[in-house]
Formats: structure tokens, sequence, C-alpha cells
């Protein structure tokens, strides 16, 4: 389990690493298009009504250990507005970022039928 910057500090992000904060710089950045592709990719199996929520869990945790297994390693890094440099955000809140992309847009994506089936679901027993 990596802690909060339980690495760093680092000056040059690598093309796995996967960026936090807001704006045009982080999001166009390599590792932030692919940890956004890979959430894409689990989304149907996260947002799935059959999906308990220790699996959803499990799906985070998933995202992260891919983006940690990659060569070079993709860190999740937040800078230090006062020195520009870099710090890994610790595997935990790693795991929470990962799980806020996998819910991002969870009503549309259940409505257009990217879930189990066409419109599955969308607001019928919404009582869980």
């Amino acid at each position: 389990l990596i802690p909060p910057r339980g690495i760093g500090p680092v000056e040059e992000p690598n093309p796995n690493d996967v960026l936090s904060g807001r704006g045009g710089r982080i999001n166009a950045h390599s590792g932030n298009v692919q940890f956004r592709e890979i959430v894409q990719r689990v989304k149907p199996r996260y947002l799935s009504k059959s999906t308990k929520k220790l699996e959803k869990a499990h799906i985070a945790h998933e995202i992260v250990a891919e983006i940690r297994g990659m060569n070079p390693s993709g860190r999740f890094l937040k800078e230090d507005p006062e020195t520009g440099l870099w710090w890994d955000i610790g595997d935990e809140k790693a795991r929470k970022k990962a799980g806020q992309a996998l819910r991002e847009d969870a009503p549309d994506f259940r409505a257009d039928g990217g879930g189990t089936g066409a419109g599955a679901g969308a607001g019928e027993g919404a009582g869980g």
C-alpha cells in the first residue's frame, strides 16, 4: 500500500502518470487520457445492476493496480503549488479517484444502454 506522499518528489511526470487537478494541461496528459480509457472499458461491469458494493471497490482497485503495473510505473500525482514538484496521492485516494471516475455520468450511461441492456433500469426500482 502506497501512502500519501510515499512517492516523490517528482519533477517530470512520466507518460503513464495520472495527474490530479483541473484544466486542459492535466486532462490532455497521456496518463490521464489512458486512465479515462481504462475507466470506460470497465464501466459497464461497474454500473451493472448485479455488481455488489464490494466488487465495485475491487474494480476501482483493479484500475489503480493496472496503472501502477505499467512500464514505466504509473503514479497518481498531485502538484505541490509551492514547489511545482509532484507527489503521489497514495493508493487510498487513487482508488477514490477511480471510483469517482467510474460513477461520472452514470445515469446517462445507464439510460444510453451502456449497462446490461438497452435502457436497463433507467429510473425503475430506484429504491436501493
